[in-house]
């Protein structure tokens, strides 16, 4: 019997294949032998996504049985647990048990994509008209952009199927989007992206809108996806002539800083004075101080100040007077201690799945080789390697001693080294010290590790003048994010996204 590619003209070969009452054709490697009934045609769109389905299964072998039988991705939705077994009564039990089980779940997850869709369509009134105020203000519909190219129906088809999207299906969808933007020359602003990540989750309700468009609540540029393509696309095409700038001004806030005035606890200026004079007064006696500190501290210049006025940080234990303001700042914040045990898990898997740096990628096949380790050698590897899945997307811009500008893309390296250095002695700590010091550069909090990221035998949190003995990687990170809050200060540029 003929073959032909089953994508290249599939209705010839139904009429050259009539007198035969079937067709063949190639999907990928796979030879397919249908029945031709009269009156009824095959959806063919649906030969590589039930192929890729059944792969995903790992049950290729039942393929040329399902499409002997004219079953299709409509069919398997309807098919019952008996129609399964008559369907592949000729297959092993193993087999039969593992088709019906792949086929339950797949269901459920159409189920839950289709109800969750549903819900985000049952509108109120107040917000179906606030909804369609923004998409005349905006005049962008994703529907649209994915009907007007050829790629669209195939990125929904690929959903429909899935109930998720890979990096290479989201980089199509984002490039589908920022095309259409610049073509229809839109004014990119804060609010547009912010509207398309909406509609993005509304039509792919399991995607995140952080990948796509982040918002800081400060004077910070939002980042994601959809800003990162549309600016690297910008700088391409300006030198060029082809576009001018259409970048909506965006407003920032002023500021950063916590502006939250507490009530000062009343009569303490006894213990104030005490407290800031007497570095032995233990922290019972310094804690009742608290909302009057935390005020001081907003009023503060510089972080120097604040330590000259409040030594009871330089202590050795100086970090749980950190934690108790923090905690009076941000009483709702969880804590990282506690919930990272939740976590742990589900960052083990995505560093699993997302990490392409070689260096990275040996090192985590080190840590899974590795039996007998510690929670501590193993979080602090995790920890690590966040900055192989967070790349650094900044570009710091420098004027060398001859006024050339130059700019700098942080590496990954980079990215590392501002969150956690490693040496092989305490010498080399204190020597790493004094070299960050005579830079005359401000000192962001960070940590110095004696050991490697599989062997941290000493961990140290560092900042300013301020030196914190810890006992792990955890602890470690939830002082110097706790520090970076209460002083109202920036994360490291070179590592802000992880």
């Amino acid at each position: 019997m003929e073959q032909f590619d089953i994508f290249d003209n599939i209705q010839e070969s139904f009429q050259s294949n009539n007198e035969n009452n079937n067709f063949a054709a190639n999907a990928e490697s796979f030879t397919i032998v249908m029945p031709l009934v009269p009156d009824y045609s095959y959806p063919t769109e649906d030969l590589q996504p039930l192929l890729d389905l059944l792969k995903g299964w790992g049950l290729e072998c039942v393929y040329q049985t399902l499409l002997a039988e004219l079953i299709d991705l409509k069919v398997l939705k309807l098919l019952k647990d008996d129609d399964c077994k008559e369907l592949l009564n000729k297959f092993s039990l193993g087999i039969r048990i593992l088709f019906i089980n792949n086929l339950e779940n797949w269901k459920k997850g159409l189920l839950q994509n289709e109800n969750m869709t549903a819900t985000i369509q049952q509108y109120t009134p107040t917000t179906k008209t606030f909804q369609q105020q923004k998409s005349v203000d905006h005049n962008i519909d994703l529907g649209v952009i994915l009907n007007s190219i050829t790629t669209g129906g195939m990125i929904e088809d690929y959903y429909k199927i899935n109930n998720r999207f890979n990096d290479n299906i989201r980089s199509l969808l984002v490039d589908a989007i920022i095309s259409y933007i610049i073509t229809k020359k839109m004014t990119m602003s804060v609010n547009l992206v912010d509207y398309i990540g909406d509609q993005i989750v509304s039509m792919f309700p399991s995607e995140v809108k952080d990948t796509y468009f982040i918002k800081y609540e400060s004077n910070k540029n939002p980042k994601g996806k959809l800003y990162a393509k549309f600016y690297n696309s910008m700088r391409v095409l300006k030198p060029t002539g082809l576009v001018t700038s259409n970048v909506k001004n965006i407003d920032k806030p002023n500021s950063r800083k916590h502006s939250m005035h507490l009530e000062p606890e009343k009569d303490i200026s006894y213990i104030v004075d005490q407290v800031k004079n007497d570095t032995s007064c233990p922290f019972s006696e310094v804690e009742p101080t608290t909302k009057f500190r935390l005020n001081e501290i907003q009023k503060a210049i510089s972080t120097s100040d604040i330590i000259n006025e409040w030594n009871s940080f330089t202590l050795p234990l100086g970090y749980r007077l950190v934690d108790i303001d923090f905690k009076t700042l941000y009483p709702d914040c969880q804590d990282l201690i506690t919930t990272f045990e939740d976590k742990s898990q589900q960052i083990m898997n995505l560093i699993d799945e997302k990490i392409k740096d070689s260096s990275s990628r040996k090192l985590l096949n080190n840590l899974k080789d590795t039996p007998d380790i510690s929670q501590n050698e193993t979080n602090t590897v995790l920890f690590y390697l966040l900055h192989a899945i967070f790349v650094p997307t900044s570009k710091e811009v420098t004027m060398d001693h001859n006024g050339k500008i130059n700019q700098v893309k942080h590496s990954i390296k980079d990215s590392q080294n501002t969150f956690m250095v490693f040496k092989n002695s305490v010498c080399e700590i204190e020597e790493y010290i004094t070299l960050r010091r005579n830079e005359k550069n401000p000192i962001q909090p960070f940590i110095l590790i004696v050991g490697s990221p599989m062997q941290p035998r000493e961990i140290i949190v560092f900042f300013d003048c301020i030196k914190y003995k810890v006992f792990s990687i955890l602890n470690a990170i939830d002082v110097c994010f706790k520090l970076i809050h209460l002083f109202n200060l920036e994360y490291p540029t070179e590592s802000s996204i992880v």
